[in-house]
C-alpha cells in the first residue's frame, strides 16, 4: 500500500508540474519564427535619348551669328550621344555639339537638331529661331 502512495503522490506532482508556472531558477527558451516575404523584383524602366538645344541671340538680325549649343542632350540609359546634326531650316545643314550660323533673309526657320546614340537610335528636336530685320540706325 506504501508503494501505490508514493507512485500517485509522483504522479500528482508531475502532473502540477506540467500544469503550472515554473517557479525558481531554471532554463527559459525562447523561439522565434519569422515568416520571409519575397521582395518583388524591381523594374529599371529605360530612358529615351532626348536632343535639346538653346541658342543666341534669341531674336537675331539677318546675318548676325547665332550660336547653337546642345549640351543640354541627354543620353538614354547605358547610353552616350555620338553625333549631333543640324538642320537650319535653310538648305545649310552642320554636325558637332556646337555650331553657328546666320541666316538671310529674314523670317522663320526651324532649327532642328538630330542626335544619334551609341545604340545607333535617332532622336529629334526643333525650334524657331525668328530672323528679324537689319534696322538701320539713324545718323549712319
Amino acid at each position: 500500500m506504501r508503494k501505490l502512495i508514493i507512485v500517485m503522490l509522483a504522479a500528482g506532482l508531475l502532473v502540477g508540474c506540467q500544469s503550472s508556472t515554473p517557479v525558481g531558477p531554471g532554463k527559459v527558451v525562447v523561439t522565434e519564427t519569422t515568416t520571409i516575404v519575397p521582395v518583388p523584383p524591381t523594374t529599371t524602366i529605360p530612358v529615351d535619348t532626348k536632343a535639346l538645344f538653346q541658342f543666341s541671340p534669341q531674336t537675331p538680325e539677318v546675318l548676325q551669328t547665332v550660336f547653337f549649343n546642345a549640351s543640354t542632350s541627354v543620353p538614354g540609359s547605358d547610353r552616350t550621344i555620338t553625333n549631333y546634326s543640324w538642320d537650319f531650316g535653310d538648305g545649310v545643314s552642320k554636325s558637332g555639339l556646337t555650331t553657328q550660323h546666320d541666316f538671310f533673309p529674314s523670317g522663320v526657320y526651324l532649327v532642328t537638331l538630330t542626335v544619334t546614340d551609341s545604340l545607333g537610335k535617332k532622336t529629334m528636336f526643333s525650334q524657331p529661331v525668328t530672323v528679324r530685320p537689319v534696322v538701320p540706325v539713324p545718323g549712319t
